[in-house]
């Protein structure tokens, strides 16, 4: 599984691109990628992740098993320019499940670096096992992030109606996707 790492793949554009985990020492390129993410879309973060001091508690506690997160980076320059994370229950109830988010960096958006990162997480998720990935995002905030997972064939399974709170007060939907997740490649 993560021995599978780094993995490359090249953008719409051309730009030769990394996929592996994010590292001890990703910290500070983590900061700057989330910094750079719009503050209307930060606002949607689950994390304070553009936050130095919230970033340096997460990763000195990097746990793979219970939260992977995999970057995108630039081969020319090592920016990182995208971060997908498979969140994973430790309860054995729930251990079938991950729960995925993913942000790109606006310039790289439209570039099929969400979907390709998407798909690679179906990948990940076969080998470890799961059996549902779950896929949470704000309406009116995220419509080009569903479109991807609905190509991936994720599945609107339900829509929380103004359960999300916005910067100005308003209210948005949170809409739950789910993709099952086949054990083979035969199951295809």
């Amino acid at each position: 599984m993560i021995k599978d790492y780094p993995k490359k793949i090249v953008t719409k554009d051309a730009t030769q691109v990394s996929l592996r985990p994010v590292v001890p020492g990703d910290e500070e390129a983590l900061v700057s990628f989330f910094s750079q993410i719009p503050s209307d879309e930060q606002w949607f973060l689950r994390e304070r992740l553009h936050e130095p001091l919230f970033l340096k508690k997460w990763m000195s506690k990097l746990d793979y098993d219970h939260m992977l997160s995999i970057i995108a980076v630039k081969d020319d320059d090592n920016t990182i320019i995208a971060n997908l994370t498979l969140y994973r229950s430790a309860s054995p109830s729930m251990r079938h499940v991950v729960h995925l988010r993913t942000t790109v960096h606006p310039r790289f958006r439209g570039m099929r670096l969400g979907s390709w990162m998407i798909l690679d997480s179906v990948k990940l998720s076969m080998d470890l096992g799961i059996h549902k990935v779950i896929a949470e995002f704000v309406s009116e905030v995220e419509e080009a992030a569903i479109a991807a997972a609905q190509k991936l064939d994720f599945h609107k399974e339900a829509a929380l109606k103004n359960y999300v709170r916005a910067r100005d007060g308003s209210y948005r939907d949170l809409i739950i996707m789910v993709k099952d997740i086949h054990q083979e490649w035969s199951d295809f």
